[in-house]
């Protein structure tokens, strides 16, 4: 009996004191965040206003996005031709 007692109270106190923790809450809030946005996708507000892009695009589109400009400017080069200014 005794001894339940003394670990409801040290459990009482451990809890007691993770809530009053910063670091639990900034914790919580992220892991939080990650799963709402691997569920709804990214907030669009949060992307910034200066980001043109669509919210779902992946890592792979934007490395074939990258290619195709890439390739492009090597073969506008290699035909002699300026590149158009933007």
């Amino acid at each position: 009996m005794v001894n339940g007692l003394w670990f409801r109270v040290v459990e009482v106190w451990m809890v007691n004191k993770l809530l009053q923790s910063p670091a639990f809450h900034r914790t919580v809030r992220a892991v939080h965040k990650r799963l709402h946005e691997a569920r709804h996708g990214k907030d669009p507000e949060q992307m910034g206003g200066t980001n043109i892009d669509k919210a779902g695009d992946s890592k792979l589109d934007d490395a074939k996005r990258f290619w195709s400009h890439y390739l492009d400017e090597v073969k506008e080069q290699l035909n002699g031709r300026q590149p158009p200014k933007r």
